[in-house]
């Protein structure tokens, strides 16, 4: 071949700027190959956790279905499922279920062993709590979760009833002291609300002071007499920290620590106190979280308190991958049911599986936290589950047949999940029980005005709360819904009832707009 022929050099220099087209080309190729397989990778990765976290959901929600049937409580915290991909420790979870569920008496007891004035017999059985607390490493916080278990910690009039007679039948007893002084703080928590320290006005100030000097009054008397229940410096810290008093909060801390340097109530007490938003009292949350891991090999329950921490830092204002990291962070030890009620609040919207994992988890510890059961049940509702929503909330209400406010929300969830029948049925046998339940009349009332379609019942149950709560707004509420609904006559009577006597409140917010929007569209006719 003669290459000086320009054909030849033409064809030659082709030849090299193809190959140089072709490698080229092959580059290309190549790089959208790869940007193609990782799109691919990618979304078999994706698809792949997604089927994966669906199957850990489904294990875990049959295996909390299976624990729901054991009858002894202890039991069926101890087979319940932790949560999928965690590493709690079981010796703590262990403690925790077994503190949760010590049997202790209960205030009605206690008020039948007084009735037949026998004060020292109740003095002997707390006595009995504390010994085997300070002697038992099984029994760890055994006086305090009694004092909880027979209502002290409960404002009512019941519980201040019960121990007022209990005083003045042993005026000397140091556990009837120790519970005045726990039900005058709670009583105090009430009176303030729960309201920011600037939104309170006289009224509630006043009312805070006045029943934290009684108990104040008990406190004084009791350190004289026995300084070891420890039943009652966790309320200490809490009222000091309600009256601004640090002093008063730090001497209720030495006290409590002396007489038990691992008490599980009385370091929680001090980590809330300690946390940020309270003004990091005790050296901050960090150095509180390092003192209870130190000392979580004398007391396990102290691993729940250390975990407060990643709990509050979960709940940030970052971005979505590192609020989802500290979310992990949080979940992967062990909490005490209320932080867990915190961390599937943060969660509620952005991880509905993860929500119902978690409140699965509250109830796991607190059977009869409705609010949990509610939440729990309207997250599965909103995944499509309404069928196992509804059974798994029957389930647990059949365990407490008495409790009137979860069977209430069961009512509410059958109506929510399209079970008008099951709603009208599980409402009406609460009434029975109850006939002047106002929650229970409300829901059932909204039940008659929506999902049943039954309008007369609805009035006729409109007419009965109104009687009954004439200063509440629930009765004007059923009875609008029914007159707005079919036009009925008295329908503006009562929207400007409701209006003038509730429409102020920020709560019916929601309902007041919607009787304005009725006076828009249907304008009250005017005489010439």
């Amino acid at each position: 071949m003669n290459y000086s022929d320009p054909r030849d050099a033409g064809m030659a220099g082709g030849g090299r700027s193809t190959i140089r087209r072709q490698a080229l080309l092959g580059l290309v190729l190549a790089v959208l190959a790869l940007g193609y397989g990782g799109y691919v990778f990618t979304g078999w990765y994706n698809t792949r956790n997604e089927r994966k976290a669906s199957a850990d959901y489904s294990a875990f929600m049959a295996a909390v279905a299976k624990a729901d049937t054991i009858a002894d409580p202890l039991q069926r915290c101890l087979s319940y499922p932790d949560l999928p991909g965690t590493h709690w420790d079981s010796a703590t979870t262990r403690a925790y279920c077994m503190y949760l569920n010590h049997k202790t008496i209960s205030l009605q007891d206690i008020a039948a062993l007084l009735k037949a004035g026998k004060a020292d017999e109740v003095d002997r059985i707390f006595q009995g709590y504390l010994d085997k607390q300070r002697h038992d490493p099984q029994q760890q916080g055994l006086l305090d979760i009694a004092f909880q278990h027979a209502g002290f910690n409960d404002a009512s009039d019941e519980a201040r009833s019960v121990i007022d007679v209990w005083k003045q039948q042993s005026p000397n007893s140091a556990f009837a002291l120790a519970a005045s002084s726990v039900q005058y703080v709670e009583a105090a928590q009430e009176a303030r609300s729960e309201a920011m320290a600037d939104q309170l006005n006289d009224q509630q100030v006043d009312g805070m002071h006045q029943q934290l000097d009684l108990a104040y009054r008990d406190m004084n008397r009791l350190m004289s007499i026995d300084r070891s229940i420890t039943a009652v410096y966790p309320t200490m810290i809490h009222g000091a920290g309600m009256a601004g008093n640090d002093t008063q909060m730090y001497q209720a801390a030495a006290l409590g620590l002396k007489a038990d340097p691992v008490n599980f109530a009385i370091h929680m007490e001090m980590m809330n106190h300690a946390l940020p938003q309270w003004g990091s009292r005790f050296g901050g949350m960090d150095a509180q979280r390092a003192k209870d891991l130190a000392l979580a090999s004398k007391n396990p329950l102290l691993r729940i308190v250390a975990q407060t921490p990643l709990v509050y830092r979960a709940s940030c204002d970052c971005s979505k991958t590192e609020s989802q990291q500290r979310t992990v962070a949080a979940l992967d030890g062990n909490m005490s049911s209320g932080k867990l009620i915190n961390m599937a609040s943060d969660v509620y919207d952005s991880d509905r599986r993860l929500a119902v994992e978690i409140y699965s988890e509250t109830l796991r510890f607190d059977p009869q936290h409705v609010d949990a059961l509610r939440w729990r049940a309207q997250e599965m509702i909103a995944l499509g589950d309404r069928k196992d929503a509804t059974a798994m909330f029957a389930a647990v209400a059949q365990r407490f047949p008495d409790n009137n406010p979860m069977a209430d929300e069961l009512g509410n969830i059958y109506a929510q999940a399209g079970d008008p029948q099951h709603a009208e049925a599980t409402l009406l046998a609460v009434l029975q029980r109850d006939p002047h339940n106002y929650y229970g009349m409300g829901v059932l009332g909204d039940l008659y005005n929506h999902a049943a379609h039954q309008p007369e019942k609805a009035e006729a149950l409109a007419d009965t709360m109104i009687k009954e709560y004439p200063e509440k707004p629930g009765g004007y509420i059923v009875r609008s819904c029914n007159q707005m609904d079919h036009n009925l006559p008295g329908v503006y009577d009562t929207i400007h009832y409701f209006i003038d006597h509730f429409g102020d409140d920020p709560q019916w917010s929601s309902q007041t707009a919607e009787m304005r929007a009725y006076l828009v569209k249907h304008p009250e006719k005017t005489s010439a």
